[in-house]
């Protein structure tokens, strides 16, 4: 199975408790914000090779000092949604543009977040504000392996997790909070964390996605995506 593949369609995952590690906490000095590290790895099925780059670790409801992020983009490019794991805070625009030399659109059903963007051309762009703290699974109504997520924060305390697996979040005030992590072929997990001022917290999970399930998800109708013969089916 090809990683191309493997993000096509929606994922049924079921979930086994994850691997963690407990903190490793270490003093830096006196005062200032915690800082909380780590690299995150993945569990996966035999034959499945995958970075966890589509995994990001967040705490709901807090706001750390942070420099400005770009606009959010997720472009449709090769019949894939690039990036296909975003974070931004609630009541953010995500701007999706298309650079296809077909036409595309982008859609979710998500609860809190629902939109669509109808059909669109190269060079042309929709957006929208998604308000709803939550996981959004964006599709592209034509193209069903095209498929993207969302992670809205409640906050900006939140870091997308690189290929490499690394994360950082820097700022964290002193004192005890839920720190989620969630991965697109892991599902979503909570723990208590206490920081304190001045902390580095070290913190890195194995995340199982083992016993994931691949299905086909729904167009924006509810119903099974017709079946194309040919490229040209799928404009």
């Amino acid at each position: 199975m090809n990683k191309a593949g493997l993000f096509g369609v929606a994922l049924l995952v079921a979930l086994l408790p994850a691997s963690f590690d407990l903190p490793v906490i270490s003093a830096q000095g006196v005062g200032g914000g915690a800082t909380l590290t780590g690299r995150v790895t993945l569990l996966l099925p035999p034959k499945v090779a995958l970075d966890p780059g589509g995994s990001v670790v967040w705490i709901p409801g807090l706001k750390v000092a942070s420099s400005p992020a770009p606009p959010p983009i997720v472009t449709s490019k090769g019949k894939r949604f690039d990036p296909r794991v975003l974070a931004i805070p609630s009541g953010t625009k995500v701007t999706f543009p298309n650079v296809d030399p077909i036409y595309h659109n982008a859609f979710s059903l998500s609860p809190g977040n629902k939109f669509d963007m109808g059909l669109y051309r190269k060079g042309a762009s929709r957006d929208v504000i998604l308000k709803a703290p939550g996981i959004v699974r964006v599709y592209c109504n034509i193209h069903p392996d095209m498929a993207a997520s969302v992670v809205v924060v409640d906050g900006n305390a939140f870091s997308v997790v690189q290929q490499d697996g690394t994360y950082r979040i820097a700022g964290i005030p002193p004192g005890r909070y839920e720190v989620h992590i969630w991965s697109d072929v892991a599902g979503q997990q909570v723990v208590p964390m206490t920081f304190a001022a001045g902390q580095a917290v070290d913190w890195s999970p194995a995340l199982d996605a083992t016993k994931y399930r691949r299905v086909a998800h729904a167009n924006k109708h509810g119903k099974a995506y017709p079946k194309a013969k040919n490229d040209a089916d799928r404009y």
